[in-house]
């Protein structure tokens, strides 16, 4: 994904439109086969800023922090950031680290802004921290493992044998 800084700085300050509709797995090496992003953004020129503005729509496979079943989950974040465009150029170099140096500095070096890696951080950083599949999930029991969920959980109740190996836990008490 990359922008042409020629086509921004024509304008003279008014937005330019993108839209991306890209598989994240033909971009990035760290999602799966089925995930995808949708970019709109525009992109204005002011001295030696470009000024990208727009909202991000990824959808990727995550794995509930309560049952751990994998499911879709759909990341929405806006987004605006100002680039300083460098004055030297770079013909030769590689798209891969001019989009790691915009993404690392802010910087912009040649005729194209290259937005991949900080597209990729965006969505790294607006994921959330304990996925769930669903508000309601139940999880794992942490006595037997059982998906609580789809099953009934199968611990011990008062009065059922304990587990010789773990007798001392029943004796555990908390609090004061």
């Amino acid at each position: 994904m990359r922008i042409y800084l020629p086509d921004v700085k024509a304008k003279s300050g008014e937005a330019v439109t993108y839209s991306f509709e890209e598989k994240l797995s033909s971009c990035f090496d760290d999602f799966l086969e089925g995930d995808e992003l949708k970019l709109n953004l525009s992109a204005s020129s002011s001295g030696d800023k470009v000024i990208i503005t727009g909202t991000l729509e990824a959808s990727i496979e995550a794995d509930c922090s309560r049952c751990l079943e994998r499911f879709r989950q759909v990341i929405r974040s806006d987004f605006s950031e100002a680039f300083t465009v460098l004055s030297h150029s770079t013909a030769e170099a590689d798209p891969r680290l001019l989009a790691a140096e915009t993404a690392e500095n802010l910087t912009v070096r040649g005729d194209y802004l290259y937005i991949d890696e900080f597209i990729r951080q965006l969505i790294i950083l607006a994921q959330a921290y304990n996925p769930l599949c669903r508000p309601e999930c139940r999880g794992l029991c942490a006595g037997c493992g059982e998906d609580l969920n789809t099953n009934k959980c199968r611990c011990p109740q008062d009065g059922e044998p304990v587990d010789e190996r773990l007798r001392k836990l029943k004796d555990f008490k908390t609090g004061s």
